[in-house]
């Protein structure tokens, strides 16, 4: 069991959206334990503010989107991301548009800001949520699973239509070391054949060679990878992402096949409903899994 933490001191940067192509300003700041991580649109009357939980997720489509009372915030992985590996769970994230800035398309950036914040130990204790039982999902020949294990273990393996790069796979055990080091720093990707599609269905508008490795029929148009397998580390530093969804750290191997954002957040979803089932059965009065005391109640998603 460790401690909740925080920053110790606002940081911000800026950027641009990779799907919406406009300028945000983004600013960390230090919230009070119990608090969770949440997302503010100080660009909108009021400033409204969506908890960063599973029941908010709104769209998957190509990013994770959180959206509440029709305000969104889109592409919240790579941020959520780091903030897992760092152990960052109270968190205000504040924006001044609809769109986590992508810098350079990993979550790097984001980890080279929290520590420049300086993270603050509380001395209240978090526990992880350990998996009890195996869970799967699936959506036609794509599918993710999670087992009980005493750490977080990812096995990824994926298949590409593309002569250069037809399949690649991964196995990892996750701590704080192995993030850093061969997750964080890898970049989204993206085949230059589908970029008018994206464009036609407005997604990808500030993408670019800066921000993403852009796969041609040839091979890499970038300058180069930063791993081999570049592509498939990042399918795994956006699973981390969408797990911590959950705001705690998962003890558990999760095998993923073909996987992505949707089926990502359907495995948080099944992993939070065994946790508060395992909970309840153990007669918790005071259920971790509660929405945070500083943050209202949850909307219906039917709602949003």
């Amino acid at each position: 069991m460790s401690h909740q933490k925080t920053i110790r001191r606002p940081v911000s940067c800026g950027g641009i959206g990779l799907h919406t192509g406009k300028a945000v300003e983004l600013t960390l700041l230090p919230a009070p334990p119990g608090s969770g991580i949440t997302f503010e649109r100080a660009d909108l009357p009021g400033s409204p503010v969506i908890p960063a939980r599973p029941e908010y997720v709104a769209d998957v489509h190509y990013a994770t989107t959180l959206a509440r009372g029709g305000v969104e915030v889109r592409t919240i992985e790579h941020l959520m991301a780091a903030l897992s590996g760092l152990g960052v769970d109270n968190l205000r994230v504040r924006l001044t548009g609809p769109e986590v800035p992508i810098l350079d398309g990993s979550a790097a950036p984001f980890v080279a800001l929290l520590r420049a914040a300086g993270i603050r130990r509380y001395l209240l204790p978090k526990a992880p949520i350990r998996v009890q039982r195996p869970i799967t999902v699936r959506a036609g020949d794509r599918w993710i699973a999670v087992e009980p294990a005493p750490r977080l273990v990812v096995e990824y393996a994926m298949t590409f239509a593309h002569p250069k790069f037809p399949a690649q796979r991964i196995a990892l055990t996750v701590n704080r070391e192995t993030f850093v080091r061969e997750v964080a720093p890898c970049r989204t990707f993206g085949f230059l054949r589908d970029v008018r599609y994206l464009w036609s269905q407005g997604l990808a508008l500030g993408g670019s060679l800066e921000n993403a490795v852009v796969i041609g029929e040839e091979g890499v148009l970038n300058e180069g990878l930063r791993f081999e397998d570049e592509m498939i580390r990042h399918k795994v530093l956006d699973l981390i992402g969408d797990l911590y969804l959950l705001g705690r750290p998962v003890q558990g191997k999760v095998t993923a096949h073909g996987a992505g954002h949707a089926l990502h957040s359907q495995l948080a979803r099944e992993i939070l409903r065994q946790h508060r089932a395992a909970e309840v059965a153990a007669g918790a009065t005071e259920p971790s899994w509660a929405p945070p005391l500083l943050t209202p109640e949850p909307v219906p998603t039917a709602a949003l």
